[in-house]
């Protein structure tokens, strides 16, 4: 049985550092509530009903580097495949335009405002206290004032014409949404054609979504399209794109960005989307000649599906890459694009 030594100190107003053998912890809580990082860099929060013994906890296990490394294998590295690299760059600091300052600055004040009232509502956990009380309810009266009275106001004037047109193609993009499966490209590797139906590239896929609901923060009298990507948020405008990821925001105009309209010959190794067309099949080990590499005693056929796909660029600033399983979406699509986006 071996010896264990374990000191805390107690800083006051709920911090505590804890001293072990495996070295320096601390802790931040109240009565009822702790979050705790451990010496060995594991999180661990703990909710407990003081005096009826009831509690739960929560601990997130600090990966080590061996571990990282071989998700990251498990992730990245596909049979003769490089390591994959990111098809998305999304920086919201590189899209702050100066004629666009104050519009940018306005809303950052309003979310910032926003996240104050958060924080003040989260007081009334600590409602042990009478001031805390007071906090949270403060921090509900300025939510509600945030919400009806600082949203920035966008008034947009329209022909009969181009309100139509701006119409219709938020309702074609909207269209993304009815596709079987509409996804947002978030790497690329390099292939070996032969383990790979003949495909040179691989992709990793996450869904997406069109959206046409914009933040609290603004109002406009038309009816915006736009993207749920991983980390942010486009919303195409009529005379801007509008980025958002958190508490940050960007803007760019459509001079400076390019959309490009079109299909893919996708070789699909999961189940293949109803609304896709199959153009063919290989298979999935594969000779130069398109014959099955027999090498492989578990070599299957694959089908080759036409996809549609969109790709949002501007310089080396920006760059998007969707697909979606239903390409006559995308045929759809081009025919209005360009009466909002520059070719």
């Amino acid at each position: 049985m071996g010896f264990r030594a374990r000191k805390s100190i107690n800083l006051g107003g709920g911090f505590r550092v804890n001293l072990s053998k495996n070295g320096v912890g601390y802790s931040w809580g109240v009565k009822g509530a702790r979050i705790t990082k451990t010496a060995r860099g594991n999180t661990r929060t703990t909710f407990s009903i003081p005096g009826t013994g009831i509690s739960y906890v929560n601990e997130v296990r600090k990966k080590t580097e061996n571990e990282e490394l071989h998700n990251l294998e498990e992730v990245d590295l596909y049979e003769g495949a490089v390591q994959s690299q990111s098809t998305e760059n999304i920086n919201v600091l590189n899209y702050q335009p100066a004629e666009y300052k104050e519009l940018l600055d306005s809303l950052r004040r309003i979310q910032n405002i926003n996240l104050l009232s958060t924080i003040l509502i989260g007081t009334f956990i600590l409602a042990i206290s009478p001031i805390f009380i007071i906090t949270g309810i403060a921090g509900l009266i300025l939510k509600i004032y945030v919400h009806l009275k600082l949203p920035i106001t966008m008034e947009y004037k329209f022909d009969e014409e181009a309100k139509h047109s701006y119409d219709n193609l938020c309702e074609i993009w909207m269209g993304l949404n009815e596709n079987n499966r509409f996804w947002q490209t978030i790497s690329e590797s390099q292939l070996n054609e032969r383990v790979s139906g003949g495909a040179s590239r691989g992709v990793d896929r996450i869904s997406s979504e069109a959206i046409t609901k914009m933040p609290f923060f603004i109002k406009a009298n038309v009816k915006p399209f736009g993207l749920k990507l991983r980390k942010q948020k486009l919303f195409f405008l009529p005379d801007k794109l509008l980025i958002i990821s958190g508490r940050k925001v960007g803007a760019l105009n459509y001079s400076d960005i390019h959309m490009g309209l079109g299909t893919t010959n996708f070789i699909e190794t999961d189940s293949v989307p109803g609304d896709a067309r199959i153009l063919g099949y290989t298979w999935l080990k594969v000779n130069k000649n398109g014959s099955p590499d027999k090498r492989f005693k578990e070599n299957r056929q694959v089908p080759v599906c036409e996809y549609g796909a969109v790709h949002i660029k501007s310089e080396d600033t920006l760059q998007v890459e969707l697909m979606c399983s239903n390409s006559d979406t995308i045929k759809k699509m081009e025919s209005f694009a360009l009466k909002v986006f520059a070719s």
